[in-house]
Parts: C-alpha cells; sequence; structure tokens
C-alpha cells in the first residue's frame, strides 16, 4: 500500500495545515521520517530575482538544487503534477508522506471538514479514495472519522493503516 496520503477540503481555511502540523509533530515524537507536499494551485517562486539558482533557472536549466550542510531543496520544471509513486520517488527515506492537496488527484484522501466553511457534506460522501473524515461535527459515513482536534487518533490511524500494515 502506498504510503502518500492527502489531507483535502472543499475549501479553504478548513484547518488543514493546523493538523497536519500537529499530526507532523506526533509522528516525529513516535521515531517516524516524515515528508510533507503542499500543493497549490498557483505557481509559486521559492528564490530571489538576482540570486544564483533564480538566474540558472532563467538561463533554462530543468532542475536546479540548492544545498547546504543541512539542507536541500529541489526546483524542477514539470511537464505535469507528480502522482503518489512520483512523490515516493521524490521523498526517499520517508516512512510517510503527508500532502495537503490534490484533491481531485490522490488516491488516499482524508477529507477536513469545518462547519460554516466546507458546505453541508462531506466530499468523502461521493468519493471512495478517501479513508477518512475529520470534522468538527459528526457524519454518519462508512470511513473512520476524527474529531478536528484529535491529532493523536489521526497520527494513530495512519500508522495503523500505512505504516503498520
Amino acid at each position: 500500500m502506498k504510503k502518500v496520503v492527502s489531507f483535502v477540503a472543499a475549501a479553504s481555511n478548513s484547518g488543514k495545515t493546523t493538523l497536519i502540523e500537529k499530526v507532523v509533530v506526533i509522528l516525529k515524537a513516535r521515531g517516524l521520517n516524515v515528508a510533507v507536499v503542499k500543493h497549490t494551485s498557483n505557481d509559486f517562486e521559492i528564490d530571489r530575482r538576482g540570486k544564483d539558482s533564480w538566474r540558472y533557472q532563467q538561463a533554462g536549466a530543468d532542475a536546479v538544487i540548492l544545498v547546504s550542510p543541512g539542507r536541500m531543496a529541489c526546483l524542477k520544471k514539470l511537464v505535469h503534477e507528480p502522482k503518489s509513486e512520483e512523490l515516493e520517488q521524490l521523498t526517499l527515506g520517508s516512512d510517510i508522506v503527508l500532502c495537503e492537496g490534490f484533491k481531485k488527484t490522490a488516491e488516499n484522501k482524508i477529507e477536513v471538514f469545518r462547519m460554516g466553511v466546507s458546505g453541508n457534506r462531506p466530499l468523502c460522501a461521493d468519493d471512495p479514495a478517501f479513508v477518512a473524515l475529520i470534522s468538527d461535527k459528526p457524519f454518519p459515513v462508512s470511513i473512520p472519522c476524527f474529531d478536528i482536534n484529535d491529532a493523536e487518533g489521526v497520527a494513530t490511524f495512519l500508522i495503523d493503516r500505512f505504516i503498520n500494515e
């Protein structure tokens, strides 16, 4: 089974980032190597104009890798959004890969649903790719459900479902 799990929501400000932060702390405390991938529908730049890596990109390099003694970043042009298998390859050595986003393409989705933000009905009610629901309101669904403040329960679920299986 794939160890890539995507936290998704119907709308922004549902609490995905806050929940993932808490889950990462718990998973790290349990000794796991955790990677996080943040998906955005907008283009972005992490490099500054005029810096060497920016200049290499402007010159046409397909990939630029920044390396320091304690950190590495890879800037790579993409033809398509990476699939789960490709994300696993990019995060080799990780016990689990937590993604924020990939609502349309992810295989293992966990929905974060917040009343007043996410609509009236969870997305997971109509999509079998969801493996859990995290919400501030209970819903009658056939997948495991967690309270939005139960990061410990979510972390245990992830370990049981994606690490220990």
